[in-house]
């Protein structure tokens, strides 16, 4: 077959004849040749494209061959030759609808992916968001000892700070309990719309009340009923921050601690600040540390100003040591009644509470049930789930102590 062969376009199946209309034809020796267009689009064949194309060129060639041969007239060898061709033509025009289907398929389909990656994408960020959340929200309740324990972070983040008073009863005699219950026949929250968010007892029948804003106070203060009943009522003061100095020399008084405290950290970073305002705002509150080392740790109480400026620096420098800085808090926990605020010292139960069973009337070392899982004793009194071990950071009576602890403390210096 010649390369002038009307039908023989393998060589130019890379560039496929334009979508719209037929291609135009020439007579060469009696033959037609097809006349590329001059600006066909270029557009990628797939192999069996090429394939079947170039099977049905051969077979068409063929059959113009046998017509050429024969004893055709010029007219039916035309004929054969133009339906040979639009057959041909329709055969290129499919090739290349293929093509733009094809191309657009694989468009559609780049395009499916890329939003699936960002869909996925944006799935992660919002779980990592949430990750975020949660961790952040656990931050800010852990107590000190859980921050040591972590290593997570040196300085404790205050919570939420309540408004909060506290109401003494007239009569010294009466106990929490029965404040409490006069307050509530007394005062209507849904009157006075109150935001109350807890109610607690304290020393001296004494009962806390915390608010959600500082005006619930102010129509307490004011209400008639309370003024009338010989409640006394208080602003609730809070403890100033303790700080521990880690790595103090012994060999140093404690004037020479705090000399080179304001000396070394504080006077530059505050020249308003002078020697006799810095003394009179912190205060050794006591040292520990084992005995017989060459260095114990300082427990000082401060500001909340103080503090701050101390905490941010992380470490201070004391004659020719660093030492590092650290917000000190203590949980305490009673070992006889297993409560959180005092210690077995000041402990009003005459019965020692269980701290594996629960039970009152004997301790840890008597306990019959050590065989069987722990039990919380702290919320087995209050009644609520207790399968977790007493004093568990977990615990949630213990959570609520860590945040009314440290609600307790002045760390904004407000």
């Amino acid at each position: 077959m010649s390369g002038n062969d009307a039908f023989n376009r393998s060589s130019r199946t890379l560039r496929s004849p334009p979508p719209e209309g037929r291609p135009a034809m020439e007579a060469v020796q009696g033959t037609p040749v097809a006349v590329a267009p001059a600006e066909a689009p270029d557009v990628v064949s797939t192999t069996e494209i090429q394939k079947w194309i170039s099977e049905i060129e051969k077979r068409l060639s063929e059959i113009c061959n046998i017509a050429n041969d024969g004893k055709l007239n010029s007219e039916q060898k035309l004929r054969i030759n133009t339906l040979s061709k639009s057959v041909l033509g329709g055969i290129s025009q499919m090739a290349v609808q293929y093509q733009a289907v094809k191309q657009n398929l694989l468009l559609s389909q780049a395009k499916v992916n890329t939003l699936s990656l960002q869909n996925n994408l944006s799935t992660q960020l919002h779980e990592l968001k949430q990750c975020m959340q949660a961790k952040v929200t656990t931050e800010e309740k852990q107590s000190f000892a859980d921050m040591v324990r972590t290593g997570k972070s040196s300085a404790v983040v205050p919570t939420k700070s309540n408004s909060s008073i506290v109401i003494y009863p007239a009569d010294k005699e009466k106990s929490s309990e029965d404040t409490k219950t006069l307050i509530q026949n007394l005062i209507k929250p849904e009157t006075l719309k109150l935001h109350v968010r807890g109610m607690r007892k304290t020393k001296n029948g004494g009962v806390i009340i915390s608010t959600d804003r500082k005006d619930d106070l102010e129509k307490l203060k004011a209400s008639q009923q309370l003024q009338q009943s010989g409640l006394k009522v208080e602003d609730t003061t809070k403890r100033r921050p303790k700080i521990i100095i880690l790595g103090v020399p012994t060999n140093m008084s404690e004037k020479e601690v705090f000399d080179c405290i304001f000396e070394q950290n504080v006077a530059d970073l505050q020249p308003n600040l002078t020697r006799d305002i810095f003394m009179s705002s912190v205060k050794l509150s006591h040292k520990s540390g084992k005995k017989d080392l060459s260095t114990c740790n300082y427990i000082l109480e401060c500001t909340a100003e103080v503090r701050r400026m101390l905490i941010q620096q992380q470490r201070i420098f004391i004659n020719w040591t660093s030492c590092p800085v650290r917000d000190f808090t203590l949980l305490t926990r009673c070992y006889l009644c297993h409560l959180y605020g005092h210690s077995a010292k000041y402990c009003k139960d005459t019965e020692p509470t269980c701290g594996h069973c629960g039970s009152s009337g004997h301790s840890f070392k008597e306990c019959p049930k050590r065989a069987e899982p722990a039990k919380c004793a702290t919320c087995l009194r209050f009644k609520k789930p207790s399968n977790h071990k007493t004093g568990d950071d977990q615990c949630p009576v213990k959570k609520n102590a860590q945040i009314r602890y440290l609600d307790s403390i002045d760390y904004e210096g407000a």
